[in-house]
């Protein structure tokens, strides 16, 4: 009798046989066996190598009927992880089928269509050694399947279930799970297939108070806890629904808006439109937040009543004389039946103390940042912006706008993003028009454009005509191929591009107009002006070089606080590592401390602003980073 059929105490979760196992004694960890191990596991057939867009982990892929692996291992549970499904704005989803034998005899059928990324195929085998093998067979007229690897283990496991949503549903890709126990991480992986919102961990270590924490950048993280794992059981938790966070959600706003923010000095006017119906006007509030501090003023307005039609109003903001720098949530409450409540439109106003005279841009593009793990990419290139000192920051054909807004909200200062061809449809819901117009003080105007060149000029004459004084005129696009015409009828100085094609640094045009474009997904640019001209826009003195950047790389330039940058703490050094050949000078820091004055240390003071309750203070301070090399700045009380 085989090893499989004579086993009474045999799971496999097909829904067909189950027998509870007793709890062991002991229990050991399971074995991870990358599908890429070609040592343990035999290929027959066309399976290649795949990593999606970037995706976190590499893949067997096959599309090919009968296509097989074959692998052997010593205990007494197995299961498989999947690679993922293509992303719902490209690519075509895993439509196959896997059929899997265990000792050449069947054991189930998977269809990655309708299942957990990670699944458990057999649980409770006899002990010794087993061969498991998977083959790829079409699914109907459809058909094709990723397999990342597989883990067993040779004691009794448990697994969890559960399924996951959330709100711009369409949107939520994936999300991190972290599962731990005893502050200890059990699992940390990407969990859900999209179309079904199904998750799954398998081969866990029977135990009591697991807790999991679920992150998609963008939304609200959800942990659960006093989990517990019972050996030879799968655990089925409730849905979980994920909320939007607050920093990304736009509510009835027309301007300003991400992509379209205000950028003002302090005394200074602007304009707002809201969905404020015939309620009444009572307030409108600017609301900065770090960490625990929260920064706000009430502001003067007024309405302009020749601007109103229907459920639009329009008022105009004067900014105090005293208002504290910084990137704001706006809000305007109005009062009026069912119309009562609040208007907000997140990060949409940033306050300046001076204009730059010679700005400095940190520009990427193209980096496919359409679920989670390219979105920690993407949070970890937004913290590397605020350290190096830019003033905006340019992004050009983004993909999933919930995802980016996520990841951009880590920024402290205003960006511009388009989407191209890799674009998830309803991006305008986060980021309006594809074609826009922001203006950082009365020399520098920066032209947002979302569309191939083709479609023509006319509203991008317009928005810059509108700007003939501006002396920096500056072009975020999706492509770089705009009539040379336009950029010298403008004198557009510089134009940043996510796609196409040519010399990714080039003059065109008499002005002349500096292009610089994405060389790849794995960079970015830090470009200086100075007089209205472009000085430096690559990397470590290279002709067309940016700075580079891995996906798996610590970021080249970060900061590490001594103790917690949390508001709790009277004194603080940051250590400043830059692992780059260029220097930074003037770079950012923020420090959170508690309240009271500090003097600073290797740094100069840019800011300090008390929180609202009086207990903290947001103090952003300057700081010259050298060249592969690192600087300490010290925070200290004193005046």
């Amino acid at each position: 009798m085989s090893s499989l059929t004579g086993c009474r105490r045999l799971i496999l979760l097909a829904g067909l046989w189950t027998t509870a196992i007793a709890h062991p004694a002991a229990v050991e960890a399971s074995e991870w066996i990358s599908a890429l191990d070609e040592q343990r596991v035999s290929r027959t057939g066309d399976w290649t190598p795949d990593r999606f867009r970037f995706a976190e982990v590499t893949s067997l892929r096959t599309s090919e009927d009968r296509a097989r692996l074959v692998l052997s291992f010593e205990g007494t549970g197995f299961s498989i992880r999947l690679g993922s499904h293509n992303v719902p704005a490209y690519g075509p989803p895993n439509l196959g089928r896997l059929d899997i034998a265990i000792d050449g005899h069947f054991a189930r059928i998977i269809r990655p269509l309708g299942t957990p990324r990670e699944l458990v195929v057999a649980e409770g085998l006899e002990k010794g050694r087993h061969e498991i093998r998977i083959t790829h067979r079409p699914n109907g007229k459809k058909s094709g399947c990723r397999i990342e690897g597989f883990r067993t283990w040779t004691k009794p496991h448990g697994h969890l279930n559960f399924r996951l949503s959330g709100e711009q549903n369409a949107f939520l890709v994936d999300a991190r799970a972290v599962l731990t126990r005893d502050k200890m991480v059990v699992r940390n992986v990407l969990v859900r297939n999209w179309l079904t919102g199904q998750c799954g961990l398998a081969g866990l270590p029977p135990g009591d108070d697991y807790s999991l924490t679920l992150q998609a950048n963008g939304w609200t993280s959800e942990t659960i806890k006093s989990i517990k794992i019972t050996a030879g059981k799968t655990r089925w938790r409730q849905p979980v629904h994920l909320q939007r966070r607050a920093e990304t959600v736009i509510h009835r706003f027309r301007f300003p808006r991400l992509n379209q923010q205000a950028i003002r000095k302090p005394g200074e006017t602007f304009r707002a439109r809201f969905l404020g119906f015939d309620a009444t006007i009572d307030s409108v509030r600017l609301v900065r937040t770090v960490g625990p501090a929260v920064v706000s003023r009430d502001v003067k307005f007024q309405e302009d009543v020749a601007a109103k039609y229907y459920y639009d109003r329009e008022v105009v903001v004067t900014l105090p004389d005293d208002m504290p720098p910084g990137l704001y949530d706006l809000f305007v409450n109005v009062t009026g039946g069912r119309r009562t409540g609040s208007c907000r439109s997140p990060r949409s106003v940033h306050v300046v103390t001076a204009y730059p005279r010679d700005p400095v841009l940190v520009t990427f593009g193209h980096l496919d940042t359409s679920a989670q793990y390219q979105a920690e990419y993407l949070e970890r290139l937004a913290e590397i912006c605020n350290l190096v000192g830019a003033d905006m920051v340019l992004s050009s054909n983004a993909c999933n706008p919930a995802y980016v807004s996520g990841s951009l909200s880590r920024l402290q200062v205003p960006y511009v993003v388009n989407f191209g061809n890799h674009q998830f449809a309803g991006h305008e819901a986060w980021f309006g028009d594809p074609v826009g117009r922001i203006d950082f003080g009365p020399q520098i105007s920066v032209l947002n454009f979302g569309h191939p060149w083709h479609i023509g000029t006319a509203r991008a004459d317009r928005l810059l005509g509108e700007r003939r004084a501006a002396a920096m005129k500056i072009i975020n696009a999706f492509e770089a191929n705009a009539p040379v015409e336009f950029f010298d009828r403008h004198q557009v100085r510089l134009i940043h591009d996510g796609h196409g094609t040519g010399a990714k640094v080039m003059n065109v045009g008499a002005t002349p107009t500096r292009r610089i474009g994405k060389s790849n997904s794995v960079s970015f640019r830090v470009v200086r002006l100075k007089d209205n001209r472009v000085v430096t826009c690559t990397y470590d003195g290279h002709e067309t070089a940016p700075v580079p950047f891995s996906r798996e790389e610590t970021p080249p330039v970060e900061a590490r606080f001594l103790a917690p940058n949390d508001g709790t703490r009277s004194s603080n050094t940051a250590t400043v590592t830059n692992r780059l050949k260029d220097a930074f000078p003037n770079g950012r820091v923020t420090f959170l401390m508690s309240a009271g004055e500090y003097t600073v240390g290797n740094a100069r003071v840019e800011s300090s602003t008390k929180s609202d309750d009086g207990r903290h203070v947001v103090l952003v301070t300057r700081v010259d980073i050298p060249a592969s090399g690192e600087v300490h700045v010290t925070v200290k009380p004193g005046k």
